[in-house]
């Protein structure tokens, strides 16, 4: 089975006023050239996170970035003899050089973010539960669980910000009733559904970064805009 193209989009953001805004759970790690006016741009990898985190720019600052696929492995030291790129392009080249979606860790992440629960992702995957854990855990850093919950908790907040009743949404998602995706919800957005359904006619809203390319919503590989 050959191995996926490691990129999933690409991205680029250019602050035209100095602002802060929140970098939502995603369930990738993107390579980031971040240019800062008058210093040497640095490139690193974005960690993958669990809560939101606060990212405050200056009038000027560049960003161009290049977005993994969920559960990419990255060739650290590949990515220190690289030299650094200087176009998106580049960064592109860049990431297809330093990582890799094993094909077996592609399947076992599509099938969390579907199921009900992880021993039944195991089942799907003709596993054992316990086989499926360690697994996941080696080849990501985390365990099945982070993946299903995550996958649920996104589709429900792009439930929210669309439009749908809270009931639907729960109900649609699997949750064990609104207190229980409230609680999600929060956990990993920092954002009730009351306060992610206040931003829907608001865009620009970093609530609606959940609606970018990122786990459980299609690979197409295309450009995405970050606020």
């Amino acid at each position: 089975m050959s191995e996926h193209d490691p990129i999933l989009a690409t991205w680029s953001h250019t602050a035209r006023e100095a602002h802060s805004f929140l970098v939502m759970p995603d369930g990738c790690r993107d390579f980031i050239l971040r240019c800062r006016p008058g210093t040497r741009p640095i490139l690193y990898v974005s960690p993958l996170m669990a809560t939101p985190e606060q990212v405050s720019v200056i009038p000027g600052e560049r960003f161009i970035g290049v977005r993994l696929q969920p559960g990419a492995r990255i060739d650290h030291s590949l990515q220190c003899a690289l030299q650094r790129p200087e176009s998106l392009e580049e960064l592109a080249d860049f990431a297809r050089e330093a990582a890799r979606i094993p094909p077996d860790v592609a399947e076992a992440l599509s099938c969390l973010a579907l199921a009900e629960s992880p021993a039944a992702a195991a089942r799907d995957l003709g596993v054992s539960l316990r086989t499926l854990q360690r697994h996941t855990l080696k080849a990501t850093g985390q365990p099945p669980d982070f993946w299903r919950r995550l996958a649920r908790a996104r589709k429900a907040a792009r439930g929210v910000l669309s439009g749908a009743s809270l009931m639907e949404t729960a109900h649609a998602c699997l949750f064990a009733d609104q207190a229980h995706m409230t609680r999600e919800l929060r956990r990993w957005f920092s954002m009730t559904p009351g306060e992610l359904a206040a931003e829907r006619a608001d865009r620009n809203h970093s609530a609606w970064s959940i609606h970018d390319l990122g786990y459980d919503a299609p690979a197409t590989g295309e450009q995405i805009s970050i606020k």
